[in-house]
């Protein structure tokens, strides 16, 4: 059988200073072809077709064909805030997308003033042999609240497979909303695939934003996957070390910023994970950090 490895290269690793001996192509175990070049590409996924969606950081959804042909789907994303770590995030395929065509996408999102948050929307993609168009576009889930600065909106999307939207939504450098049920800022969100919320969540019967709630206490979630066996992980950016790999498990609080296996940026000492054994403590952390940018298992 023939394998084809797909490799999407940023411009921020043509940069990075020192680099392992592994970015070296010559010292790579496989032979890489290129068949196409993009502007900070943040997240793929494959069609059915085998051709792939790419969304750059900077608000373009790209549909690439085998042979590295792209052509642009669209680039009107309502509101779409680009700069630090914002802009057009996640694309995903709703698990029967075949039948209903809908994409997923997430990206951040201006607000009054200086304020900012993390958006999914969805639309319905309509695709021809060489091109497609991405239409009836609407935002079902945002980050509550908005909040100053432009970092750790995390705005990844997986599917279960039972058919449930999952998304992680960052703390946004703000520390102490990874701990307050009444905003979903840090948090992970389990809802159905319009938005709404279903009601078996752990903490439904609070209703409002805190019913969106899966788990609690988590700081910059870039990486989110289910196993063959259902369950759901999470990779998380730590503090100053401490990156985490989580299993996320229904109603629990993974303890940011109250405990972490790293230290805040200034200095300041976080208590580890083990002196506080009511929070659900990682299943492998990283010190020194390895800073993870996403999770495929």
């Amino acid at each position: 059988m023939n394998r084809t490895l797909l490799l999407l290269f940023s411009s921020v690793f043509a940069a990075c200073t020192p680099c392992d001996s592994s970015a070296d192509p010559e010292s790579w175990p496989f032979d890489a072809t290129p068949v196409g070049s993009f502007e900070e590409p943040w997240a793929m996924t494959f069609l059915p077709d085998g051709r792939l969606l790419v969304a750059e950081k900077a608000g373009r959804l790209l549909l690439v064909s085998v042979d590295g042909t792209s052509s642009l789907l669209f680039d009107a994303f309502p509101g779409l805030l680009y700069g630090g770590q914002g802009g057009l995030a996640d694309v995903v395929l709703h698990p029967v997308f075949a039948e209903n065509k809908l994409v997923y996408i997430s990206y951040a999102e201006a607000g009054e003033g200086n304020l900012a948050g993390a958006v999914v929307a969805r639309g319905r993609l309509e695709l021809n042999a060489t091109a497609g168009e991405l239409k009836d576009l609407e935002v079902i889930w945002r980050q509550v609240p908005k909040v100053t600065g432009r970092g750790h909106y995390g705005h990844r999307i997986a599917f279960s497979p039972d058919g449930y939207l999952f998304i992680s939504s960052g703390d946004r450098q703000k520390f102490d909303p990874a701990q307050d049920m009444q905003g979903n800022l840090g948090k992970i969100l389990r809802l159905n695939d319009d938005g709404s919320v279903p009601a078996d969540n752990p903490f439904a019967e609070h209703g409002g934003i805190t019913a969106q709630i899966w788990t609690l206490g988590h700081r910059n979630p870039l990486g989110l996957a289910f196993d063959a066996n259902g369950r759901l992980w999470n990779t998380e950016m730590g503090p100053q070390h401490g990156d985490e790999l989580n299993l996320v498990i229904r109603g629990e609080n993974y303890g940011y910023p109250i405990v972490s296996n790293g230290d805040h940026y200034d200095g300041k000492v976080i208590p580890d994970h083990d002196t506080r054994p009511e929070f659900a403590a990682p299943k492998a952390y990283w010190v020194p950090s390895i800073a993870p940018g996403g999770l495929i298992i």
